[in-house]
């Protein structure tokens, strides 16, 4: 389940005729299925005014008789009442927002590339760069104001004295700091949580006062939950990013180059910024398990638990593993995931995720059984073919492997029975069935010709799997010398591709490292959600030393729940050969 924040947005209007009425209080409890929900937001409809519920569920708000309160939680169907003098209790019970989808619905965001996004830089002033790519004002859904350094007038001590008739809530404290002078957004101030400063892509605790007026391009200031967002709690005292104008540089290689660490991120001299991790969001039904200080506890939890959740094959999911993780409960653990398994054996998405699970646990055969029944639920399905074959490779069945590649090609090439895209998952399999021969030749009895001359192919190879094909997502490979390269899978970057693969139940990707950069990879990803509240499963296999009788692979898996940009997701070295999460 998705973090719950609320953003709202305040209008300030005049109730006519409210003077001359009696203010009352409400109070009451909202609740979801007899639970109480804390932090839900009650709001008097039209007005600023509103207040949130506290840990039990529990509120009080002044109101007049004749105003509407809203009663808003994320995911949640809104309830408005209307208020009268006769009712100072309202126990409000919310129920889930539910849409009824198309089988796939794909929405265009509009939301551009970075490459666009810094294209567009010189001329679009809502663009600011920081450490984490340029961000756009009109495309947040945080505050952020954004300042042209070309009304920045030289005043004062130092460029702070310049932001202070833009930045109206902006304190200097150089009276106790008179050397290293602190900054706070006048809000944050009483709590001494100190302004951050993004200068050019490098993050500073203190004022970076050695900055002159004249070599500032453009500034933003973020106030805490942008901070937060982008910077963690480091940033909870609000962030002011900084642009300096663009310098000419010679590189290591006596190259001219602008020089500009926010926007050069692919700068052969850049050291790539560290991002933070990603880590999903913990959902609503694991937390409960924190007063969990026993098993007997974590039992009694899940008995109560399950009538509620268990409709949702990602509870069982986490459930087991939670089981298995935190008390060793191995019995217990495998039998929520073959309750899985035969409650939802009609859902290919939920069982691809359990096949991945297992293979996580080293159960192979167990997998194997889901990547079969995924196929006859999906028979049209390139995927479902490729990911048995490799299924049965995984097991070292490498005839049956062939044989389902073999039967694949003809359906495609005779029957013409299943869809066909020489840009899909096609090239995959033709890359893992010559891989298939290559390692085992002389072990079975291949037919005259099988075995086919291929070009050769960089000994490092990465494979990216997720369960849900509607998933959208952009991977960022950063090489050892800096340089990086992007791979989007969105509707606004490849609308006709990703609806032609959703389509054809495309969900996998290779990629193959180029040797002659040997070291570190950094892999980072922006994940944009799948079009529903479910998570979506990212298995990643690096291969080391691919197509070699000294082939090795290893493979982590990865649950994406919760949309974040330019988020830290592994490292492969193919120096050391180590894949690292």
């Amino acid at each position: 389940m998705a973090r719950i924040f609320v953003s709202i947005t305040f209008f300030f209007v005049f109730i006519i005729g409210t003077a001359q009425a009696t203010k009352m209080t409400i109070s009451g409890k909202v609740t979801y299925m007899d639970q109480a929900l804390p932090n839900a937001n009650v709001v008097i409809k039209g007005t600023s005014i509103g207040t949130k519920t506290d840990i039990k569920g529990k509120y009080s708000i002044e109101v007049y008789p004749g105003n509407i309160l809203a009663f808003t939680y994320l995911g949640m169907q809104t309830i408005e009442v209307d208020v009268d003098d006769t009712h100072n209790v309202m126990d409000i019970q919310l129920s889930e927002h539910v849409e009824e989808l198309n089988e796939v619905v794909v929405k265009k965001r509009k939301r551009k590339s970075q490459k666009e996004l810094l294209a567009d830089y010189p001329t679009n002033t809502n663009l600011i760069k920081s450490s984490w790519g340029i961000m756009d004002k009109d495309r947040t859904s945080y505050s952020m104001r954004v300042i042209d350094g070309k009304n920045l007038m030289p005043s004062g001590i130092d460029f702070l004295d310049a932001l202070l008739p833009w930045v109206p809530n902006m304190l200097i404290d150089r009276v106790t700091y008179p050397l290293d002078p602190r900054v706070y957004l006048t809000q944050y101030a009483s709590t001494k949580t100190q302004v951050i400063f993004d200068v050019d892509g490098f993050v500073y605790e203190q004022a970076p006062t050695f900055i002159s007026v004249h070599e500032i391009d453009r500034v933003a200031v973020l106030t805490r939950n942008g901070a937060f967002a982008r910077y963690g709690p480091r940033g909870a005292g609000g962030v002011i990013i900084i642009n300096t104008k663009e310098q000419t540089r010679i590189d290591d290689l006596g190259v001219k180059r602008i020089y500009s660490n926010s926007g050069l991120r692919d700068s052969i001299n850049d050291r790539l910024a560290i991002k933070q991790a990603y880590v999903p969001e913990i959902p609503e039904y694991i937390k409960e398990y924190s007063s969990a200080n026993t098993k007997e506890k974590a039992d009694q939890i899940f008995e109560n638990q399950k009538t509620r959740f268990s409709n949702s094959p990602y509870y069982l999911l986490d459930i087991s593993q939670y089981f298995k993780d935190t008390w060793g409960d191995n019995k217990k653990s495998q039998a929520l995931l073959d309750t899985l398994a035969h409650q939802f054996a009609h859902d290919a998405i939920a069982l691809k995720a359990l096949a991945y699970r297992y293979e996580n646990l080293g159960l192979l055969e167990s997998a194997l059984q889901q990547y079969l029944a995924i196929l006859k639920l999906k028979p049209r399905d390139a995927q479902s073919h490729r990911d048995l074959a490799n299924a049965y490779d995984e097991i070292g069945n490498y005839q049956k492997a062939l044989h389902i590649y073999s039967r694949y090609e003809l359906a495609v090439n005779d029957l013409d029975s299943v869809p066909f895209d020489k840009y899909g998952t096609d090239e995959l399999m033709t890359t893992e069935r010559m891989n298939i021969i290559k390692l085992n030749a002389g072990k079975f009895f291949l037919e005259s010709g099988t075995l086919e001359e291929r070009t050769a192919i960089p000994g490092n190879r990465v494979l990216f799997e997720w369960n849900n094909n509607a998933a959208e997502f952009e991977l960022q490979f950063v090489d050892p010398e800096k340089y990086y390269d992007s791979w989007e899978y969105t509707v606004e970057t490849k609308e006709a591709e990703l609806s032609a693969e959703i389509s054809k139940g495309y969900s996998s990707k290779q990629f193959f490292l180029d040797d002659n950069l040997k070291g570190e990879w950094v892999i980072n990803i922006s994940y944009f959600g799948n079009g529903s509240q479910d998570p979506t499963y990212l298995k990643v296999t690096t291969f080391f030393d691919y197509g070699t009788l000294e082939q090795r692979q290893a493979t982590k898996l990865f649950k994406l729940a919760g949309i974040k940009e330019d988020s830290y997701l592994c490292r492969i070295n193919t120096e050391s050969k180590l894949f690292i999460e």
